[in-house]
């Protein structure tokens, strides 16, 4: 066993101990492996200035050979990326796609059926929330094995109304609140929380909410009324207090930036935080009257530039990881039109990950003149 550095490294040399990144956290390349020119770039990529070498192997080997029952490691190996999936696979997954969205529509037509007779026709005013949210949960069991995150792609085929956001934060509020280790029941909150933040909304003009152009400064103070018109709405309905305060408080800030009260950290209710994260996240990743939507990794990558120090922490941090890891291996469009795949995130920007893209890797973080332009879906 010999240590050689790497621009001594050649096709076909055989690493004698496993190769590791980030101080021994990331498992890059493992004992035994022949190394190949895709090898030998990842690397250079994570900087690894040199590697132990077994000692009786050939200093260079075919590299068609050497390539051979290759496998990378972050975390988990990297898929072939070059053969498509068996036609079983991608049947499978249409099948399950088209399944989901047509339960989401169906629980979305329910849920603005249900909240247009309670609002504009005051038809009962026991509203019943369980009702309500057990249709919306539901949605949780139909997406086969597919994460929400992947799922909720699928769902922005068209532009967000208030409705189809108020599911999707719904959802996203329960995953993270188990992500969190929540108990069952504070995840049935979450989503409740979640699922009528907004409802302030429907109390505002609705040529207010269509305007593409930018708002007025007046119209942005009537805009941010919807979170007391909500509280104030809500009252009307035997929901929890917890729904209500979510409905005031999910766009205050820990740091005391945001409104309507200006709070701080303790003073906002924890599922108002949680419902804060969430609604930002999806309101980005939706087409909206005056925003196109942004990839889930420019939502990260705004998490960060804002600074966690507006969201409870522990919460902002689970949520990027498990969100970044979500779409480890998945297939996207990058802003110079080429499709490559997610194959490791960054732990100190997680909003820029490394990609492979015709069999080399870009880091992101240092190609900053690269970004990723769309998500594709994995069928």
């Amino acid at each position: 066993m010999k240590k050689i550095a790497l621009e001594q490294l050649k096709p076909g040399m055989v690493t004698a101990e496993d190769v590791y990144a980030n101080s021994g956290q990331q498992l890059l390349v493992p004992k035994g492996t022949t190394l190949t020119d895709l090898k030998l770039q990842l690397l250079n990529v994570f900087a690894i200035r040199n590697v132990r070498i077994e000692d009786d192997n050939p200093e260079s080997a075919d590299a068609s050979s050497a390539g051979q029952g290759e496998e990378s490691y972050f975390g988990e190996h990297i898929p072939d990326f070059t053969s498509k999936l068996p036609q079983e696979v991608r049947e499978a997954r249409v099948k399950e796609i088209k399944e989901y969205k047509e339960a989401y529509n169906k629980g979305l037509n329910y849920f603005q059926v249900a909240v247009n007779n309670l609002v504009e026709k005051n038809a009962d005013m026991n509203l019943n929330v369980d009702t309500i949210l057990n249709q919306t949960i539901s949605l949780l069991g139909n997406r086969g094995k597919s994460s929400i995150l992947e799922m909720l792609i699928f769902m922005k085929e068209r532009d967000s109304d208030i409705y189809s956001h108020c599911i999707n934060t719904s959802l996203l509020c329960n995953m993270l609140a188990h992500w969190l280790d929540y108990s069952e029941e504070d995840c049935q909150m979450a989503a409740a929380c979640g699922l009528f933040h907004d409802i302030g909304h429907l109390a505002l003009p609705e040529e207010l909410l269509q305007k593409t152009e930018p708002l007025t400064p007046e119209e942005q103070d009537l805009l941010a009324t919807h979170t007391e018109k909500g509280y104030e709405m809500l009252k009307a309905f035997d929901v929890d207090e917890t729904v209500r305060l979510s409905a005031l408080m999910h766009h205050e800030k820990c740091d005391g930036s945001g409104y309507p009260r200006g709070l701080q950290d303790e003073e906002i209710d924890r599922f108002a935080k949680l419902v804060n994260i969430c609604n930002i996240y999806d309101s980005m990743t939706s087409d909206r009257p005056r925003q196109k939507a942004v990839t889930p990794f420019a939502v990260i990558e705004e998490y960060e530039t804002r600074g966690l120090s507006k969201y409870d922490t522990r919460a902002i941090l689970v949520f990027q990881k498990n969100t970044v890891n979500t779409y480890l291996n998945c297939p996207v469009r990058l802003t110079n039109g080429a499709v490559a795949y997610v194959v490791y995130i960054n732990p100190g920007r997680l909003g820029r990950p490394i990609v492979q893209c015709n069999g080399e890797f870009i880091d992101l973080s240092k190609r900053t003149d690269i970004n990723i332009a769309e998500m594709l879906p994995v069928v």
